[in-house]
This record gives structure tokens, sequence and C-alpha cells, in this order.
């Protein structure tokens, strides 16, 4: 046994110094056999030591770069310093001073550290982080600061951890690129703040003088010289322009404190020459603060509105005057409308004749502004606006009391149906006999078209009666209704005007057919001498003559005489 055991271990010897170790540009270690020609990321056998072999775990052990052991599970992707509770219960090693707990500390412990890929790539990128790997390394450069690093086996193969170093590198120049612009920008923002406060800027501040002041600050050196002289003419721009906003500001401020010297100075007058007024003003501050053009604008100017506002303050006296002279007329004028004198009717003739030789019409004639024609017609149209509310009134008032205004109602009739009202009699007369005449021609147009409506039914019914075959010199009041009863034009009638219009019409009809029959007699009884034909041609012709006068229509014929109105018709 023992011969066979040292003929096992001289062989393992021989294969083992055929294998060598080496580390892979990702940082993992690996095993080449010189002699096979094939190379392993597993340990040879023959290279384990004897704790080696005996681990049965998922657990692989490995060494950093500066000799550190770590531990690695390549099922769960797991890396851990410590030794796993599974190793050290297999080297019988302790495990904790409880044993009851067991269990509970192997389950914390195989827990991965990384759960999804997301952790593991972050894992990774905070590496690069805390290593300081800059944007401008190359990959073997980085390598050499984090391959010994347990992050570095987050990722499992070498494509991945260079994926993320690519994005890594990427986002550092990004940041970087930003980071440089916003300097940049901080700047410029610090160039023109020093230029805001710089004790020498003047209006004639050159950019020469401004770069000899600041060359020696660091926003200064950041910027190129394009940068600084576009930025320093652009201030001055601004610069210029805000102090003439300043300088027109505190002018116009100027211009109405020395406005109130011109009006509190005593020798000072809308009459005053500008060669004295530069004499009188010449030690005031205000006045010497103003160009000689500024100083003359509002000298000018306050010459202008001292007379503008002379002339309105004479102009309102005028107004006013005119108004109370216009007031004088408009109580001329209500003074005669309460005397009935002046109505909506009134013409403006006729009542500039009543008033020539008033003084109060004379006084607004030649007047400027409204003359007193308008003013006339001005309250016509309020008069116009009080007759509408009083007519309103006096309506409601007659609907209220259920009066109703015909043709036949009498002006004192109208009043003594209404006086009873209270504010009836409050109303002017010429507004209540206004109201008056209004409805009752109302009234009266009212019946008018009712008679016209009247005479036109009648028409269309003799027409009815002319255009109907059936209706003869014998026919009857009740056969006729039943044969036109049914027509528009025989209910468009009352019952009593029918009838006087149907006797008529039969009548015409019955004389119509007596005459032709005395005309076929007359022709039958022949020619017995010359005298009885001649009597018979005058007869005949003096029939003809009736005949023609049957044959008319029968309006003609005496049918538009007003019938018997019934109990329904109005009177007039």
């Amino acid at each position: 046994a023992c011969k066979t055991a040292a003929v096992l271990e001289g062989a393992m010897g021989d294969e083992a110094s055929a294998w060598t170790e080496h580390t892979h540009s990702d940082g993992r270690r690996y095993y080449y056999n010189k002699v096979t020609k094939q190379s392993s990321w597993d340990k040879p056998e023959c290279l384990k030591s004897n704790e080696e072999r005996l681990n049965t775990t998922q657990w692989k052990e490995y060494k950093t770069a500066d000799g550190r052991d770590y531990y690695f599970n390549p099922v769960t992707k797991q890396s851990v310093w410590d030794m796993p509770n599974e190793l050290k219960r297999l080297r019988g090693l302790s495990t904790g001073p409880e044993r009851q707990e067991e269990p509970e500390e192997e389950e914390r412990e195989e827990e991965p550290e990384w759960r999804t890929q997301e952790e593991r790539r972050a894992a990774f990128r905070e590496l690069l982080e805390e290593k300081g790997i800059r944007c401008t390394m190359k990959w073997e450069e980085a390598l050499k600061l984090i391959q010994d690093d347990r992050r570095f086996n987050a990722l499992n193969t070498a494509g991945e951890r260079k994926q993320v170093f690519a994005e890594y590198v990427t986002q550092t120049k990004k940041r970087e690129k930003e980071a440089e612009r916003e300097k940049r920008k901080r700047a410029k923002d610090d160039f023109l703040a020093a230029l805001a406060d710089w004790e020498d800027l003047k209006m004639t501040s050159r950019y020469r003088e401004a770069a000899e002041a600041f060359c020696d600050k660091d926003f200064y050196k950041l910027l190129e010289e394009e940068e600084r002289d576009e930025l320093f003419q652009d201030f001055m721009d601004e610069h210029e322009k805000k102090a003439r906003d300043d300088r027109r500001k505190q002018r116009k401020e100027y211009v109405e404190k020395i406005k109130k010297v011109y009006v509190e100075h005593e020798e000072i007058s809308t009459l005053s020459r500008w060669r004295d007024l530069q004499d009188i003003l010449s030690d005031n501050d205000t006045f010497r603060w103003l160009s000689k053009l500024e100083a003359l604008t509002s000298w000018e100017e306050w010459v202008n509105e001292y007379e503008k506002k002379e002339l309105d303050e004479k102009a309102k006296a005028r107004f006013r005057e005119d108004r109370l002279v216009r007031d004088g007329f408009r109580q001329l004028m209500r003074e005669h409308g309460d005397k009935g004198a002046l109505q909506l009717t009134t013409r403006w003739g006729d009542f500039a004749q009543t008033i020539v030789d008033e003084p109060r019409y004379l006084n607004v004639v030649g007047m400027s502004g409204s003359t007193p024609h308008d003013l006339f017609d001005d309250f016509l149209e309020e008069l116009n606006e009080r007759y509408k509310e009083d007519r309103a009134k006096i309506k409601k008032w007659a609907k209220a009391k259920g009066l109703v205004v015909t043709s036949n109602t009498t002006l004192q009739g109208f009043h003594e149906q209404l006086k009873g009202e209270d504010g009836f009699l409050q109303i002017p007369e010429s507004h209540r006999n206004m109201v008056y005449e209004s409805l009752i021609s109302k009234a009266r147009e009212q019946d008018e078209d009712v008679e016209k409506n009247a005479k036109k039914n009648r028409k269309r019914f003799v027409e009815l009666l002319q255009k109907t075959r059936e209706v003869t010199a014998n026919t009857t009041y009740e056969a006729a209704q039943k044969i036109l009863g049914t027509s528009a034009a025989w209910d468009a009638v009352d019952e009593p005007t029918r009838r006087q219009c149907f006797d008529i019409f039969v009548d015409q009809l019955k004389i119509q057919s007596e005459s032709r029959r005395a005309e076929k007699d007359d022709e039958a009884s022949g020619d017995s001498d010359g005298d009885d034909r001649r009597k018979k041609d005058k007869k005949k012709e003096k029939d003809k003559g009736k005949r023609k006068k049957h044959d008319e229509p029968a309006d003609e014929a005496g049918y538009d005489d007003e019938p018997v109105k019934s109990k329904k018709s109005k009177k007039k």
C-alpha cells in the first residue's frame, strides 16, 4: 500500500509540473497544460491542496493580486471575502457559538450579493468611480486598478465589463464637458459682474483697459480672447443704454422741478424772454443739470401748458354761462308745455312766433353749440318719452278696468271711467286726449277692416251663385244650401246676409227668364203690318236694353247694396 501511494504521488507530481498558472486580461486566473496544450478556468486536481480536494460544495477559492483570499459561487454568482460556513464545516472549523442558529446563518450567507443584472452593473460602475477611473484611460489601464476588487466579478464576462466601462467613459466625458461648460458660463457671469463693479468704468472705457485690470483673475483666464472682447462690447452697449435710460428718467424729474421754479419765481412769467430767464436761473442747480436744449424745451412746454390752462379756464367759464342760458330756454319751453301751448304736434315755426320777443329765447340765438331749434327738438323727444310712459299707464288702467274703446266711445265717457284711477288726473290733459284719439283711431281702423272683409265675402258669395249652374230661378234657399253649404264662400257670410243676397239673385234670374219668354212669344205672332212691326221693333229694342241690364253681374244689379245687418254687425 505504501508503495502504491508513493507511485501515485510521483505520477501527480509529474502531471503538476505540466500545468502553469496565468492571469486573463479581465483579471481571472486560468491554467495551461504545456503537454496537452489545453487551458482551463478550474484549478487542476494535481495542483489542488488536500483541503481543496475535500471541497464538495459549490464554492471556489481564489486569491487577489495582493494575496487576499475570496470565495466565489459560480451557481449563485456570489463572491464573499469570508469563508462560507459550508467550507468551514467541511474543514472542521467553528461556524459560531450557537449551533441552533447555524441554518439561518448559512441561508443568510448564501444569499447572492447582487440579485439582478442592474445591481451587478451598478456595482461595477461604483467600482470604477471609487478607483478614480478617468475618461481618458484605456481599458488596459483601468484593468490594473480594478481587477483585484471583489466587485470586478460582479459581471461574469469581459464583454459585459468592457460595455459598462465604455458607458462609464461616455457618461464621464459628458459630465466633464457639461461641468466645463458650466465653469465657462460662470466665468462669463463673473467677468460681467467684475465689469459692473469696476471703479474705473466710464462711458469711454476700452477693452484694453479692462484686460489690464482683470488679466490675473481666474475667470479671465478661462475665456478666449474673442469671448472676452465680445462680452465687453455687449456690456458696454447695455451700460450705455442703461445710462441713457437713467438720464431720461432723471431728466423727467428735473424738468418737473424746473417747471415748479418757473411758477414760483416772481420774476418769471409767460412773457419773459429766454435770454433773461437764463440770467435769472444761472445759479440754480436744477437748471444747470439740464442741457441747454433740455432747458429750452422745458421752458417752451411750460409756456404752452400755462397758456392752455388759461384758455381752458376761460372756456369752462364760458361753458357755464352758456349752460345757464340754455337752461333758461328749456325752462321757457317747460312753462309753455305746462300751459298746453307746446305739444308733440307743435311745429318749431309756430312756437318761435309766440316767443320771438322773449329774452330767454333771444339770449340763445347766435350762441355756439346747440341752436334754439335743436333744443326744441330735444324737448319734443323728452315730451314724447313722457307721453309714451303716460300712454302705457292709461292702457294698463283701461285693461284692469275692463274698458274696451270702440268707435262709438266718447272722450267724456273715456275720462269718466278712468278718472277714479290713482294718478290719472295728474297726467296732462293733452296726453290724456292724445291717448284717447289714438285708441279711437285704432278702433275705427278695425271697424273699417271688418267692413272691408264683409264686403269682400259678400262678393265672393254672389260670384259663387253665378258660377253654379244648379241654382236657377226656381231653386229654394234650402236647396242651394245643400249644394253650396260646404263651400268656404258660403260659410264666410252670416245667415241673414246669405238669405238677402240669395233672394236678390233669384229675383234677377226670374226677371231674365220672363224676358226671354216674352221675346219668344213676340217672334211667334208674325208681322201684321208695318206699324205693328215698328211697334214690335221699338219693343224689341226696349226689351234688348232690359236684357243687357239683366245680364250684368249681380253686384251691378244691386248686390253691393248693404244688406240688413245682423245683431252681431256693428253700426257706425
